[in-house]
């Protein structure tokens, strides 16, 4: 057998190659354990935000700012693709993967820059997806998870490659396709869809790790009958986007996992009077049974595209001398938001803005509902 063994899978596509030298060089992989997605070590990025939190700080500090000019390269690699590069590497113990656009995952020994193996997604021509960008991979256990912009989940052996299974989350013919990092909590896969401006009724979706079988689908938008659905005129609701584009955060204690959504579609308010729930928002989504637990909107009807997608940082503050169990997200409305967190409801406590805004008029002081500039 030659140093260099090369292979090519056709269909959903995987080129791979493993030098034997490389493959000496790394150490066995070390499986990504949930225990390990809690209290990961400060040497590795096992996530798209590097802890649950989404606080997307690592504490090492060997680098600091006495000697980051000293800083030379050790290694490079392209990966042959110009637009939209937007993913984190994901490191675990040497193996790094970096996702691309065209949805190519590339597994990289992370000392040396040497490539371990190529993941190739074959994407269909009829694809109608506004941008091919992806936000990165996930890992459990011995396995990477992809969320494609063609809309399936695709499963894949970490050392290898090799595509373990593959689920169609939507139909990307009406407009649905995926960009985001998947989330992965309690043995479960979760992503969320874009398509905003292409006429979908956004949703986040749970899959189970190991089998890739659906345990449950939340929508953004109320259907009719279910609370807030008066706030969507008509059939606006079942194209009224309110995508999930960006990885959640996730409290193990509560279990409750929580998303930032999107515009509504159209972009004019005035096609879909109404505040629009759950459109412009922070959902806490319970993660074994996707129940709706709580929600707070930073902004009605939005004319804007301020997307509010951005997953929360879980951390708690001091107001009034007591600690509140919060989170704190920098709204596109300009505003910073601070918000408190339980089992069954998102409070709001309070927020300020931070950049110039002449949209805003007030806040209610209670609810932290806007009142506007009309």
């Amino acid at each position: 057998m030659s140093s260099l063994m090369k292979r090519i899978i056709l269909g959903s596509g995987v080129l791979f190659w493993v030098g034997a030298s490389l493959a000496q060089s790394l150490p066995p992989y070390n499986p990504v354990t949930q225990e390990r997605l809690l209290n990961p070590e400060e040497s590795n990025w096992l996530m798209y935000r590097g802890t649950y939190d989404s606080h997307g700080y690592s504490t090492l500090d060997q680098i600091n700012t006495e000697n980051v000019d000293e800083l030379e390269m050790v290694w490079s690699f392209s990966t042959g693709l110009r637009e939209g590069h937007q993913a984190p590497p994901i490191v675990n113990d040497g193996y790094m993967y970096v996702s691309t656009p065209q949805n190519h995952i590339i597994a990289l020994n992370a000392r040396t820059g040497d490539l371990i193996w190529r993941y190739v997604r074959f994407l269909p021509d009829d694809l109608q997806q506004l941008h091919p960008t992806n936000r990165g991979v996930a890992l459990y256990e011995d396995r990477v998870y992809l969320a494609t912009v063609d809309a399936y989940l695709v499963s894949l052996d970490a050392l290898t490659g090799d595509v373990i299974w593959e689920q169609a989350v939507e139909d990307y013919y009406d407009g649905y396709y995926m960009t985001m990092a998947p989330l992965i909590a309690d043995g479960k896969v979760m992503v969320g869809v874009s398509g905003g401006e292409l006429g979908i009724r956004g949703f986040v979706a749970a899959y189970d790790a190991f089998s890739g079988e659906q345990a449950w689908k939340t929508y953004t938008i109320p259907a009719p009958g279910e609370p807030g659905s008066e706030s969507w005129p008509g059939d606006s609701w079942q194209t009224g986007g309110v995508p999930v584009w960006v990885t959640g955060s996730y409290d193990p204690e509560l279990n409750l996992s929580y998303w930032g959504t999107g515009n509504g579609g159209p972009w004019m308010g005035d096609t879909r009077p109404g505040d629009n729930l759950y459109a412009t928002s922070v959902l806490a989504l319970d993660v074994s049974t996707g129940e709706l637990e709580g929600y707070h909107q930073y902004h009605w009807n939005d004319s804007w595209d301020w997307d509010e997608v951005s997953a929360p940082l879980l951390i708690d503050f001091q107001r009034n001398g007591q600690t509140v169990n919060g989170m704190i997200h920098p709204g596109r409305n300009g505003y910073l938001w601070f918000l408190e967190r339980d089992a069954n409801s998102i409070g709001f406590v309070d927020a300020n803005p931070y950049v110039f805004q002449d949209v805003f008029t007030s806040l209610d002081p209670v609810t932290g509902r806007p009142e506007y500039d009309m």
